[in-house]
């Protein structure tokens, strides 16, 4: 257990963990919104640009596990402080990198760190709080981690009008901050090492299946997914990687994951609920600012406008929310917030070609109430019961899985996209023929433009293309939407808060 602090001791702790927990979460998606100007630096496709996102989120999400077994080995609070000069190590070499393979190596490793970092600022701050306030230190913890996405795609958007490569550089002095206020202010702490050994069998297994299975879901459309024997092979290794990683497992008496946690209920049913939850929300910012940029011309710092509006409850909520919640059953709280996201993104499953800002911002502000409504109870739930020397174990297990969903949740709509995509594309040409009187009379507007028959054709295309860009955009959010009405009657199949204190 850390010692806890008492008046500007704590809040400097506090300040710094959540700072930390800030950056990680800010750094996988402030990126986002700005992949063609970085492609355009480094000279490479926009569809190669995003590997710049993909690698971080595998490398952050396969080094999730390990934290557990360091922290053990070499204590919390100096994982903390190497983890931390680490990331910010690299946050500057990225910014430096002049050539895209050297960008791609150096974004891996800081992935690494931030893998680390994700469930150790968790559990540091449940060991800064008192015992009495687990609540509200989630609600601390998930208020930093939970804006921060809102805010990525404007903070990129920011920067990438300068040049990219301050996306990271705003990452070297959170990072020295943090690490340098933690490691002083704990200094002298004693913690308990216990020297296990690693499940290298376990680790390697996990590491090629969900490593080729991103890999598969990330290129899978590009290379026309079951026709291609490179497609089918990836899938192929994945699904034998992970069919014998949970034979293993079960056999280990240290595990690289404790899989055997998802034996209870609870704990299994949090996990799923968070993770989709999450993946959904998540793979809707991606998109959201994709289809603004592409087809509405956003610039990424507009595009980044549309979705910072859902940080703005969280702020005002998540202090509030780590004093009430425990007043009402958890799950009340959560169906509430699931019913709120179901309503949003059934709202934004009306957007047109002519939506104004506000019919994007709106529901993602309405969101931001939901944001904190269900990410504390769910957070208490998992860790219900569970021994201060095993917290980061099961921080980091849970962790893994939310950003599992995440990792895969994107590359799936992002296909599924396409594919609605072309369907309306399909549909619309097929309405292009001369006794159309809609096409006719359209037709015969563009006509009266001074532009010549190649223009009007481009011209045509281009609006086809946008229409149908927004009727399959229009789809996911629909589909959105029931997931999250699925999502409110799946609630009550959670078990009661139970007597233990939490």
């Amino acid at each position: 257990m850390v010692e806890t602090k008492k008046g500007i001791e704590f809040a400097f702790l506090s300040l710094a963990i959540g700072l930390a927990a800030f950056m990680v979460s800010l750094d996988g998606f402030i990126v986002n919104v700005a992949i063609p100007t970085i492609s355009g630096g480094l000279g490479i496709r926009d569809d190669l640009g995003t590997w710049i996102i993909t690698l971080f989120t595998m490398s952050s999400t396969l080094f999730v596990p390990l934290t557990g077994w360091l922290a053990q080995r070499i204590g919390s609070i100096h994982l903390f402080g190497i983890a931390t000069l680490w990331f910010s190590l690299f946050s500057f070499l990225c910014g430096i990198a002049h050539n895209f393979p050297l960008l791609l190596f150096f974004r891996v490793l800081q992935g690494a760190a931030a893998g680390l970092l994700i469930p150790l600022t968790l559990s540091l701050i449940l060991a800064t709080f008192p015992q009495n306030k687990k609540s509200i230190a989630i609600g601390f913890w998930s208020f930093f981690v939970m804006v921060a996405p809102a805010m990525g795609p404007m903070v990129g958007g920011w920067f990438s009008n300068y040049h990219w490569a301050w996306l990271f550089y705003v990452s070297v002095p959170i990072g020295l901050f943090c690490g340098i206020t933690v490691v002083v202010l704990l200094w002298g702490h004693k913690e308990e090492k216990i020297h296990l050994p690693l499940d290298w069998v376990g680790m390697s297994l996990i590491f090629l299946g969900l490593g080729t299975l991103q890999v598969a879901l990330n290129r899978g459309q590009l290379h026309d997914w079951f026709r291609s024997p490179f497609i089918t092979t990836l899938f192929l290794i994945s699904f034998l990687s992970l069919t014998f990683f949970f034979i293993w497992e079960v056999f280990q008496k240290n595990p690289f994951l404790e899989i055997y946690r998802f034996r209870k209920w609870n704990f299994s049913l949090a996990t799923l609920f968070m993770g989709t939850a999450m993946g959904v929300l998540f793979s809707s910012f991606i998109l959201d600012s994709l289809w603004v940029q592409s087809t509405l011309g956003y610039t990424p710092a507009w595009a980044g406008y549309t979705l910072t509006p859902v940080g703005v409850f969280p702020l005002l909520m998540y202090p509030i929310m780590g004093k009430i919640v425990g007043k009402l059953d958890r799950r009340i709280w959560m169906s509430v917030s699931f019913a709120l996201y179901a309503c949003t993104f059934f709202w934004l499953s009306h957007i047109n070609l002519h939506s104004p800002f506000w019919q994007l911002a709106l529901p993602r502000l309405v969101q931001g109430i939901g944001f904190a409504m269900f990410t504390i109870p769910i957070s208490l739930i998992v860790i219900e019961g569970v021994a201060p020397e095993r917290m980061n174990f099961v921080v980091g297990l849970f962790s893994f899985a939310r950003m599992m969903f995440v990792a895969l949740s994107i590359p799936l709509v992002t296909t599924l996209w396409i594919h609605r995509r072309a369907f309306y594309r399909s549909r619309i040409m097929e309405q292009t023929f001369a006794e159309n009187p809609v096409f006719t009379d359209l037709l015969a507007r563009f006509r009266t433009l001074p532009i010549s028959e190649k223009q009007l054709d481009g011209l045509t295309t281009d609006l086809i293309v946008s229409q149908a860009n927004c009727l399959g955009l229009a789809d996911i959010y629909y589909l959105f939407g029931w997931i999250f009405v699925a999502l409110v009657a799946g609630v009550f199949l959670l078990k009661p808060k139970s007597r233990a204190t939490v």
